[in-house]
């Protein structure tokens, strides 16, 4: 597996969110954290086609670009929303030992300003996040952190190199990013499935995680993921419940070639 492009981090000392988030992960997915010897296999590049709604009115096209290149990847959201603007985010990175590292990942909404998360990872897939919301906060990175969209393309490349993990009932636990946040995840499965939860799909085969509702906050975002497996088990289906009351949700439509010459 590629290394990452990053240089290794100043060391500095974790401060105490660091250790707790380290002290939760232990003793989940068996007991460490490491989960380095799992089977992954990317999911071939395309630009993705979303339906997407909000509080069950249709609005425009959303778009997801996933585009791969030997180690490298690009994950590109643009998600038109009336009065609001678009919903823009972008995922940057490269493939180490625990699958998907991203090393940067920054998010727009609307005409606000846009907000930065850089992960500095040495080869150990270690390191310090750095946020440009929150300059002082500096947490320790964790092997196999992921941001709130890389997560579902991590989850695809684990079910491609071996579809028979996460049975119903499972918890996978994932330390996620957000624009300003480090925190563990913790994803129920509902195992594998043929159903029509992808409308466009029609009865398909597909997983479904459920995030499970956190203790330290549960007004926060909940989110539930429906990855296909027609579809190299790339997110069929998201649905977001905002802390507000507004949900969110992208629908399958299609899925296209990248265009030649596109590079991560």
């Amino acid at each position: 597996m590629a290394k990452d492009l990053k240089r290794p981090p100043k060391q500095t000392t974790s401060n105490s969110a660091s250790e707790d988030l380290k002290s939760n992960l232990v003793g989940q997915q068996g007991g460490s954290n490491d989960q380095s010897s799992a089977a992954f296999k990317l999911p071939e590049s395309g630009i993705i086609y979303y339906d997407s709604y909000v509080d069950g009115q249709k609005y425009q096209t959303g778009e997801i670009d996933w585009i791969v290149e030997g180690n490298n990847y690009r994950l590109y959201i643009n998600i038109p929303y009336a009065f609001v603007g678009p919903f823009v985010f972008e995922s940057r990175g490269t493939v180490d030992a625990y699958g998907i590292a991203p090393s940067i990942y920054w998010t727009q909404r609307g005409t606000k300003p846009p907000r930065y998360s850089r992960f500095d990872r040495n080869e150990k897939g270690e390191g310090q996040m750095f946020f440009s919301e929150k300059p002082d906060f500096t947490p320790a990175l964790l092997p196999g952190t992921q941001d709130r969209f890389s997560l579902m393309f991590q989850l695809a490349s684990l079910l491609n190199g071996d579809s028979k993990i996460d049975e119903a009932g499972s918890i996978r636990a994932i330390p996620v990013v957000d624009y300003n946040t480090l925190e563990m995840w913790n994803f129920k499965s509902y195992g594998e499935t043929t159903s029509e939860d992808i409308p466009s799909l029609g009865k398909a085969v597909n997983r479904h995680y459920a995030l499970m509702q956190r203790e330290n906050d549960p007004y926060k975002r909940q989110v539930d993921i429906w990855l296909a497996k027609d579809l190299e088990w790339l997110p069929g289906r998201i649905r977001s419940l905002e802390s507000n009351g507004r949900v969110l949700e992208l629908i399958f439509k299609q899925k296209n070639p990248v265009p030649a010459g596109t590079r991560p």
